[in-house]
């Protein structure tokens, strides 16, 4: 009786990974994160807040998870080619870079990401859009893992995984971009 146990547990085992692994081929192979935000200042008064990093430790959620995280800037200080990379212990941050790749002035930024130990095509996104007196700031991550079973799986879990520091980011961004608003021109 106890072989039988065992055989059809490894059986059922072997049945469950094969399962796992052939429905990975039918999830998608791209997955997305978006969060939008109305700032009350203008997309002139953002732009730089985004367009390179010179600030960007202000606002951006992962520095104050990992305050020793240390960080390496290079290229031009603001658009096109400008890059930062950080290097962190720390499990909820790990360790990567950012590249400008595109810089619309006053309308979007997009930004070539890179984990380190983890492959994919994997794009940040900032559009700036008027809306009333302010301007809706919509930040958009969109990643593709191609056949990558693991990653498509991973795919499914990235929007809480993510969202909230997502959320946190975009407040703050707030907080920052009006509080410079608010502040008499010199």
């Amino acid at each position: 009786m106890p072989f039988s146990v065992l055989r059809n547990f490894v059986l059922g085992t072997l049945v469950l990974i094969i399962a796992l692994f052939t429905g990975g081929f039918f999830l998608p192979d791209t997955a997305r994160v978006e969060r939008q935000v109305l700032v009350q200042a203008s997309p002139q008064q953002i732009f730089p807040l985004i367009n390179g990093f010179a600030r960007f430790n202000e606002w951006q959620p992962w520095a104050r998870m990992d305050p020793g995280m240390k960080i390496e800037r290079s290229g031009p200080a603001e658009g096109v080619g400008a890059r930062q990379a950080w290097f962190s212990e720390s499990k909820g941050v790990g360790s990567g870079s950012l590249e400008i790749i595109e810089s619309v002035p006053d309308k979007t930024v997009s930004m070539q990401v890179a984990y380190t130990g983890f492959d994919g095509d994997n794009q940040s996104i900032f559009t700036l859009k008027p809306e009333g007196e302010g301007t809706r700031v919509t930040w958009t991550y969109r990643t593709r893992v191609g056949t990558n079973i693991i990653g498509r799986y991973f795919g499914l879990m990235l929007d809480g995984m993510v969202g909230k520091d997502y959320e946190t980011g975009l407040l703050n961004l707030k907080l920052l971009a009006e509080r410079d608003a608010a502040k008499p021109a010199s």
